[in-house]
């Protein structure tokens, strides 16, 4: 058994992409942790310690961005990475984000092509 390259927090309420992303991270030796949107990824955020959060923007309850503003502060001075993705198209608003320290990833994308990004933000 190799060691775990990292945890990967996963933030969408969509359960499919939710399982592809797992089982790709996890045979990228990723271990993964899932919340189906940003309130329960809130309180399980208190139970764990994340190498990088992966959210998606559009989500009930409490979407992305709000998360984001929620958690940036905790996580980024830890030094832990947000990957926000989003099927919207470019808005001004995305820019604000990433000032702040998001990453946005736009969908569709390859699953290897972000676990490119994963493997070298945390390399």
């Amino acid at each position: 058994m190799t060691a775990s390259k990292g945890t990967i927090f996963i933030i969408d309420d969509d359960l499919n992409l939710q399982s592809i992303l797992a089982i790709a991270l996890r045979n990228a030796g990723y271990d993964v942790i899932l919340a189906r949107d940003g309130i329960e990824g809130l309180r399980l955020l208190n139970q764990c310690s994340p190498s990088l959060v992966l959210s998606d923007i559009m989500m009930p309850n409490m979407d992305g961005v709000e998360t984001f503003q929620r958690i940036k502060e905790r996580l980024q001075d830890d030094g832990i990475p947000i990957i926000l993705m989003t099927a919207l198209s470019r808005k001004p608003w995305f820019a604000d984000l990433e000032a702040e320290g998001a990453v946005i990833l736009q969908k569709p994308f390859e699953v290897q092509h972000l676990i490119d990004i994963i493997d070298r933000t945390l390399s």
